[in-house]
Order: structure tokens, then sequence, then C-alpha cells
């Protein structure tokens, strides 16, 4: 278990999760273009080349985020993170820990299914790597919802620990 922080996120750990946002909302765009890629690669077709293009892009910026979200979860094992806050009930903290959870899996898995379907040419990878993509983003609107909760009804200050206002 991670140590408790007295004084909120580390400045590491705010980069790397405005980072990580900004990563997905890449992936989100250049989708369809890696989409066509796959696609093309697997029946022997030629592709322009700014499809080629978005669809490395979309490789590299897969792989940042598996890169960030590694060096997110070890800073948060060692310079650990800010206790819950107060004044929201036990079951939004245990609610928190699962969202988490599954974020950081799917965070992990999205990547490695991506780099092993692309890189080993493994269609059933590809398919598993494209399955995560709905359930990656329900996590991450229940994570942003809890996170507006946290900060709207109960008023518990969360969205100024990451962005830096602790």
């Amino acid at each position: 278990m991670a140590p408790v922080r007295a004084n909120g996120w580390s400045t590491l750990n705010i980069i790397l999760h405005w980072l990580i946002v900004a990563f997905i909302i890449i992936q989100f765009f250049d989708h369809e273009a890696m989409v066509a890629m796959w696609r093309a690669a697997r029946q022997g077709t030629e592709i322009d080349a700014g499809t080629t293009w978005l669809g490395w892009t979309h490789i590299v910026v897969g792989i940042l985020v598996l890169t960030a979200t590694v060096v997110r979860i070890a800073d948060r094992r060692i310079a650990g993170r800010p206790a819950h806050p107060d004044g929201a009930p036990a079951w939004t903290h245990q609610l928190a820990r699962i969202t988490h959870t599954l974020l950081y899996a799917l965070l992990l898995a999205m990547p490695l299914t991506g780099l092993v379907a692309w890189f080993g040419g493994v269609g059933a990878v590809a398919e598993v790597h494209e399955t995560l993509w709905t359930p990656l983003l329900v996590i991450v609107a229940l994570h942003i919802i809890g996170a507006l909760v946290q900060e709207f009804y109960y008023r518990t200050g969360v969205l100024r620990r990451i962005v830096g206002l602790k």
C-alpha cells in the first residue's frame, strides 16, 4: 500500500494525470486511422500518407500512455497519494479505489494489447484491444462523475488537488 501524502499529489503525478488525459483524447481522434492501417496491413493494401501518419501516431501515443501509467503507478507507490478527503461517506472512498484500480488496469491493458496485436500481427488480441475501449470510456466517465460529485456535492476539494492547488 502506498504511503499517505499530507500535501496532495506529487507534481509528477499531476503532470502524468493530465498527460494521460491528453493522450486518451488523441487516441479517440486517431482511432479510425489505426483501424484503416490495421486493415491495410492485414490485407496487403495501400493507404494514404495521412492515414499512415495518424496510425503511427496512435501507436506512439499508446506507448506514451503505457509509459506514463507505469511511471504514475510507481510515483504513487513511492511518493504516496493524498488521504481520501474528509466530508464524504466511506463508500465513496471504496468506489474510488475500485474505479482507480480498473482505470489503471485498462490503461495498462489497452496499450499492451495494441502493441501485441500490431507488432505480433495477432488478430484475436486486436479484437481484445478494441473491445477494451468501451470499458475504458465507461470507467473514465465514472471517474469524472465521481470527481465532480466529490467537488460540488461533498465539497471535498479533490479537483483542486489534481490541478495542483492543494
